[in-house]
C-alpha cells in the first residue's frame, strides 16, 4: 500500500479544517508549552548569570540535562505502550509543574538546589514530545497525517516566537516569576489536556494491532531504522545554524553588531516559518513525504552554500529564508512519514526513537563544529555541510523508489 498517494487540493489555512477537535487542543497546548519554555530557553545565563555557576560548571549541568532529556524520550515508548499516551504525559508534564515550583520556593533561601531541580525534572519534559507527536497520530487519519503534523509544528513556533520576549522580561525582574510562570503555563495546559483530550479507544488500537503482523509487531522495520540514522545526521548539520553561524557573525560584523543581527536573523526564520509552514504544505502534499524532504535538503544545499560564501548580512538573509523552507517540509514530513510505516503498537516506540536520534544530533553539532573549525574555516564548513545534506536528499530519493518497487 503507498502511504503517499495524493490528496485532495487545498487552498490556504483551510488546509487545516476537519482535523478534529483533539487535534486543535493539542495544538493549544503545544503553543502554551513551547512559550511557557522559560527554563530551557534561558539555561545557560540562569546557571551562569543568577546563580554564578563558572561556565565549566554550568556547562556540566547542561550536559547532564541533555543527556537526562534523551533518556527520557527513549523511557516514555515502554510506558505509553503499557499506559497509552495521555496518563503518562499528564503526569510527566505534572513532574516538570512540580520542578519548577521547586525552583521557584528555593530561590530566595536554597537557590543551589535549582540546577539539580532542573535536572530532576529534564526526563519528564523530554519524555513529552514523542508522547504529543504519538497521540497526534492516533488522533488523525491517514490522508490528515500531513495537515494534522503541521499545524503542531506551527503552533511550536507560534509559541517560540513569542517566548524569548516574555522569557527576558521575567529573567530580568526575578527567577521566582520565571519560573512561576513557567509552572503556571504548563499547568494550564495540563489541565486542559485532561479536560479536553479523550483517552485513546483501546479496542481501536486492539483491531489495528490484530491487522499487523506479529514480526512487525515486534521489531520496527529496517526502513525505519536507517530513516532514523539519517535524521540524526540531519540534526547534526542543523545544529549549526545554532553553534556555527553566531560564531561567523561574531567575525564578519564583532561581537555587538554579530549578536544582533544574528538575533534579527533567527527573528526571519521564526516569521517564515509561521508565514510559510500551510502554504509549503499545500504546494508539496502531492509528491510524498520523502520527495518533500529530498527537496528540503535541496533548500538546505542552496542555503548552506550561500552561507559559506556571505560576507554581508543581506546575502545571509536571503539565505535564512531558503533553508527555512526547507526545515518546515523536514519538520512536517519526518514525523508524518514515521507515524505512516510504523504499526500502531509500535508508535509510541517510533516516536521516542525520532526525537533521541534528533536529540544525539543536536548534542553532538557543537562538538562536530568545533572540531572542525579547529583545521577549517567558515566557508569549508558550510560546504561540508551542504555536502552531507545533499547525499542526505539522494538518500531519500533513492529510499522511496525502494519503497514504490
Amino acid at each position: 500500500m503507498n502511504k503517499q498517494k495524493p490528496r485532495q487540493s487545498l487552498a490556504g489555512f483551510s488546509l487545516y479544517r476537519g482535523l478534529g477537535t483533539s487535534i486543535y487542543v493539542l495544538f493549544v497546548i503545544r503553543i502554551i508549552n513551547r512559550f511557557g519554555d522559560f527554563v530551557q530557553l534561558l539555561l545557560v545565563l540562569i546557571l551562569t548569570g543568577k546563580l554564578n555557576l563558572t561556565p565549566a560548571q554550568a556547562g556540566f549541568f547542561v550536559s547532564l540535562s541533555v543527556a537526562a532529556t534523551m533518556l527520557g524520550q527513549l523511557l516514555s515508548a515502554p510506558v505509553a505502550e503499557r499506559w497509552g499516551q495521555k496518563r503518562p504525559l499528564v503526569l510527566f508534564q505534572s513532574m516538570v509543574i512540580l520542578s519548577y515550583a521547586g525552583c521557584a520556593l528555593s530561590y530566595a533561601s536554597h537557590p543551589q538546589l535549582i540546577p539539580y531541580l532542573i535536572l530532576l525534572g529534564s526526563p519528564f519534559r523530554g519524555g513529552t514530545a514523542p508522547l504529543t507527536n504519538t497521540m497526534v497520530a492516533e488522533f488523525s487519519n491517514k490522508e490528515q497525517l500531513s495537515q494534522s503534523f503541521s499545524l503542531l509544528y506551527l503552533g511550536t513556533n507560534v509559541g517560540v516566537a513569542l517566548g524569548p520576549m516574555a522569557a527576558s522580561f521575567l529573567y530580568a525582574r526575578s527567577l521566582f516569576l520565571l519560573f512561576s510562570f513557567s509552572a503556571l503555563l504548563l499547568s494550564l495546559s495540563t489541565v486542559l489536556l485532561m479536560i479536553a483530550i479523550p483517552n485513546v479507544m483501546r479496542t481501536r488500537r486492539a483491531k489495528d494491532e490484530a491487522t499487523v503482523e506479529k514480526g512487525d509487531a515486534l521489531h520496527l522495520s529496517p526502513i525505519l531504522v536507517l530513516f532514523f540514522l539519517g535524521f540524526a545526521l540531519y540534526s547534526l548539520t542543523y545544529g549549526q545554524n545554532s553553534f556555527t553561524l553566531p560564531l561567523q557573525f561574531a567575525s564578519l560584523f564583532g561581537e555587538t553588531a554579530g549578536s544582533q543581527s544574528y538575533a534579527f536573523l533567527m527573528s526571519v526564520n521564526a516569521v517564515t516559518v509561521l508565514v510559510a509552514t500551510a502554504f509549503l504544505t499545500i504546494w508539496t502534499h502531492k509528491i510524498g513525504q520523502l520527495n518533500s524532504m529530498a527537496l528540503a535538503m535541496l533548500f538546505y544545499v542552496f542555503g548552506y552554500t550561500v552561507y559559506a560564501g556571505c560576507t554581508s548580512f543581506v546575502p545571509f538573509l536571503v539565505a535564512t529564508c531558503i533553508w527555512t523552507l526547507g526545515e518546515i517540509l523536514m519538520a512536517t514530513n519526518a514525523n508524518v512519514f514515521v507515524n505512516a510505516y510504523t504499526p500502531p503498537s509500535l508508535r509510541s516506540r517510533a516516536n521516542a526513537y525520532l526525537m533521541t536520534t534528533s536529540s544525539l544530533g543536536h548534542a553532538l553539532s557543537p562538538s562536530y563544529g568545533g572540531l572542525l573549525l579547529l583545521v577549517l574555516d567558515y566557508r569549508q564548513l558550510w560546504l561540508i555541510n551542504a555536502g552531507l545534506c545533499f547525499l542526505l536528499g539522494c538518500g531519500y530519493i533513492a529510499l522511496n523508489k525502494h519503497l514504490k518497487k
